[in-house]
């Protein structure tokens, strides 16, 4: 009965050494495995509808980058570059992509954001037109009607181009007109052309079967910072580790554009069904070039380069009448660019 009644209290002990062995495993397991990770989340307002230069965003999405640091990233589209702006002032939205030219004149009022990340440095700003009329350099918009959107960053940087290139502004007729009518009024001869991209209007003339051309403000003197993507300066303070996980995967998601543009357009087109295959994809290539900075050309992605800054903080005071009250580094932050 007592060899028996060991028996027991031996398979007893046994039993309890391999629980507690299990056990120990399970929480040395817990204590080598990676914390998970807390999602925090956020928005990316765009500047304006979806179109090819919003591929990056998409394609890093779709490949889980911004997850992969943490942020459960909402895009949502824009109207223009000043929205999008007052938008993170208002903080219901986190992050914003627009136009540095066309937000100097809202911060000098005293806007509370700044521009964490520049996207294009170099402008694709242009004059848009049907290779019809017969317009193919600058000059030859006098006498001709153009048009445009009030407000919007062409229509605040046009009369620098004017001014560079000693055009006759009296001989120009600018019709105002929503920036979503301005291709319907170019192809339906309204107007002989308009202010917009060579990486997105140009393109979506072309895909309609119109030859175009593009004649680019910044191989007439008046090159100024393009989309950057901007904060409100309260979350510069209050969670930058937000903004460098974010900046991390932005750079992650146009990295892997330039890699395959195709991927980016797919993911693009899955974003924005209704969008022109043809026309995504060459919109998406065209804004590749113009990342690089013309005055930094090796600096790192994302840099604000401070010549580039001071060169359109230049344009828009004398050909704006913008009075500087800042300083050009006072509109942008490069604490959080990944190296």
């Amino acid at each position: 009965m007592r060899k028996k009644w060991l028996v027991l209290v031996i398979l007893a002990l046994a039993a309890a050494s391999m629980l507690y062995a299990a056990g120990a495993k399970e929480a040395e397991a817990k204590k080598m495995a990676p914390a998970e990770k807390v999602m925090k989340k956020a928005s990316l307002r765009l500047n304006w509808k979806i179109t090819g230069p919003h591929a990056a965003y998409y394609l890093g999405a779709e490949k889980g980058f911004f997850k992969e640091e943490g942020i459960d990233l909402a895009i949502m589209e824009g109207s223009g570059s000043g929205p999008a702006a007052n938008l993170v002032a208002n903080k219901q939205d986190t992050f914003g992509l627009a136009d540095a030219a066309a937000l100097i004149p809202l911060v000098e009022k005293g806007l509370p954001i700044k521009c964490v990340g520049m996207i294009t440095p170099r402008t694709s700003l242009a004059v848009i037109t049907r290779q019809d009329t017969g317009i193919k350099k600058l000059k030859d918009i006098e006498g001709r009607s153009l048009a445009v959107t009030a407000g919007d960053s062409l229509t605040q940087v046009w009369p620098a181009v004017v001014a560079a290139n000693n055009l006759d502004a009296s001989k120009i007729q600018l019709v105002y007109v929503d920036a979503a009518a301005k291709i319907p009024v170019v192809l339906e001869k309204k107007a002989d052309a308009l202010l917009g991209s060579s990486s997105d209007q140009f393109f979506i003339l072309e895909g309609k079967g119109v030859p175009a051309t593009a004649i680019e403000f910044a191989d007439y003197g008046v090159n100024v910072l393009n989309l950057g993507i901007y904060v409100h300066e309260d979350l510069v303070k209050q969670d930058p580790e937000l903004i460098r996980a974010m900046l991390r995967a932005v750079k992650k998601s146009w990295d892997a554009l330039k890699a395959n543009p195709e991927d980016g357009v797919q993911a693009l087109i899955k974003a924005e069904p209704t969008l022109e295959v043809e026309t995504a994809r060459n919109q998406t290539k065209a804004y590749l070039p113009k990342i690089i900075s013309p005055n930094c050309p090796d600096s790192p992605f994302l840099y604000n380069c401070p010549k580039d800054w001071q060169m359109t903080q230049d344009i828009m005071t004398k050909y704006r009448g913008i009075t500087a009250t800042k300083k050009a580094e006072d509109y942008y932050i490069n604490d959080f660019v990944p190296k």
